[in-house]
């Protein structure tokens, strides 16, 4: 079992069995991994996974610069019975295509949703269908 200590200092630490943290996972996945909140309720040192552990998790993630979606299942408010088998997926913020496009649609307010959704175009025929367009988000995301 991981060193309580990890919960407090809200720092990634390696789950027994697995090569390293969430997001070095993350980074060697090439930017985009699925997780269970089991699996981050671990890394953190905890032993229960609590409606308001949620909240450690999403700051820790946010500290190692990922973020998530579905953005309510690390949300109290929304997810008020979290449950470790959970998954989610975690992305690296790294200014790219992919986190453009998650952050545009989880947060339209702070993104230029038309620059972004159009840089979804770019270099592709403009008479896509909207199945081809899910594709390419698809795509993106690495589904």
């Amino acid at each position: 079992m991981n060193n309580p200590t990890n919960a407090q200092g809200g720092v990634l630490a390696p789950i027994e069995g697995n090569a390293g943290t969430v997001a070095e996972r993350c980074r060697l996945a090439g930017g985009l991994l699925r997780v269970t909140l089991g699996d981050l309720r671990e890394e953190l040192g905890y032993r229960r996974l609590g409606k308001y552990v949620l909240d450690e998790v999403a700051e820790t993630l946010t500290a190692e610069g990922l973020g998530w979606f579905p953005a309510w299942r690390l949300s109290p408010r929304e997810n008020s019975e979290p449950r470790k088998e959970h998954e989610l997926w975690v992305f690296l913020r790294d200014g790219g295509l992919r986190s453009q496009v998650i952050d545009a649609i989880q947060a339209p307010d702070g993104s230029d949703v038309p620059t972004v959704l159009n840089g979804l175009l770019a270099d592709r025929p403009k008479d896509l269908s909207p199945d081809r367009k899910l594709g390419l988000i698809r795509e993106i995301l690495g589904l």
